[in-house]
């Protein structure tokens, strides 16, 4: 129950970060607003899934290693994209 509470909280600070990038884009190019930030939410729930699949299918285990490598690289790519916009 303790990791899925770590995976729950951390894939909810994924998909804000995701939503924030993706609001303004969205209304530019006339997608209504929920629907621009389902669908960011949605991208980024699916890296993070992709990512701890990869890691579950290797082991039958997740560790927080593992945990933690799946939510940095999606991460690490928003604060990246954000840096370039500056």
């Amino acid at each position: 129950m303790k990791l899925f509470m770590i995976i729950f909280k951390r894939t909810i600070a994924l998909v804000i970060l995701k939503v924030s990038g993706v609001l303004a884009a969205g209304s530019v190019f006339g997608a209504q607003l929920w629907q621009s930030a389902a669908i960011a939410a949605f991208v980024g729930i699916m890296e993070v899934a992709e990512s701890l699949a990869r890691a579950y299918v290797v082991d039958g285990e997740l560790d927080k290693d593992e945990i933690n490598t799946a939510f940095a690289s999606s991460a690490e790519a928003k604060v990246a994209e954000s840096k370039n916009k500056e």
